[in-house]
């Protein structure tokens, strides 16, 4: 199967996925958008204003990670339910598009939200075009980590009744305890650096860093480097990857 046939194979699980359900249902939309808004609310009006930006931040960084979610859920449901998996191990198309084409499906379905919280971004705090870049390359290298986690963890499930819950634990974990929300010069500093042991975490700063929200310095010094959390989310992103390359059960047993 030539790459041409590999990149429509991938267009095909995206539109299947992700454009497709959002053209047939908008009112998802707002069901990707209303728990991070609802967060963004509660800190807007109980929270303190100085913090309403990296609110925003955070929403934006949850709605990206819960594409892993999304991934989870939906690879999990076709392999267990509806038996596509098998399909496409059956087929010329190699598990890398595979997963790349659920990905960028998860990926469709999350941009209105991911839009509506970059607008809500610029009016806050305007950036410019490098900080968008550097924006979207985190955006980017944090989809890549929650989708290949969310593969993962989907071909480990035996049953339906498993999914909801693991995968509504696991990606809550990641995206609300974590630092995304708040400043991690909240955390106390003798505990600071549990925070780091968190992928997301080192998304947050390399995000609050480019749009330029300090609320302090961190313990130890070299939690305040944006170098230190490009080498922790590049890190983290690689390892997810060759986790899933690894030890994802592309076929059934």
């Amino acid at each position: 199967m030539t790459l041409r046939m590999q990149l429509r194979a991938m267009g095909r699980l995206c539109y299947f996925n992700g454009l497709l359900p959002l053209w047939r249902t908008p009112l998802l939309v707002a069901a990707v958008f209303l728990t991070p808004f609802s967060f963004l609310f509660f800190l807007r009006v109980i929270g303190s204003p100085a913090f309403f930006p990296v609110g925003v931040v955070g929403g934006t960084l949850f709605t990206v990670l819960f594409t892993g979610n999304g991934m989870l859920n939906d690879c999990a449901y076709l392999r267990l339910e509806r038996q596509l998996q098998q399909v496409f191990v059956a087929s010329p198309v190699r598990p890398i598009t595979y997963v790349l084409g659920m990905a960028l499906s998860e990926l469709a379905f999350a941009l209105p939200a991911l839009l509506m919280f970059l607008g809500i971004l610029e009016i806050v705090r305007p950036f410019g075009a490098l900080t968008f870049a550097v924006l979207l390359g985190v955006i980017l290298l944090t989809w890549l980590m929650a989708t290949t986690l969310g593969f993962l963890i989907s071909t480990l499930f035996k049953q339906l009744r498993e999914i909801w819950p693991i995968g509504t634990l696991i990606f809550s974990t990641l995206s609300i305890i974590p630092p995304l929300f708040y400043p991690a010069t909240r955390i106390p500093s003798t505990f600071q650096w549990v925070a780091f042991l968190a992928p997301s975490t080192y998304a947050g700063q390399l995000a609050e860093h480019a749009v330029g929200l300090s609320y302090g310095a961190l313990t130890p010094g070299i939690l305040n480097s944006p170098f230190f959390d490009l080498v922790g989310l590049l890190g983290f992103t690689l390892a997810c990857g060759l986790a899933a390359a690894f030890l994802a059960r592309w076929r059934e047993p």
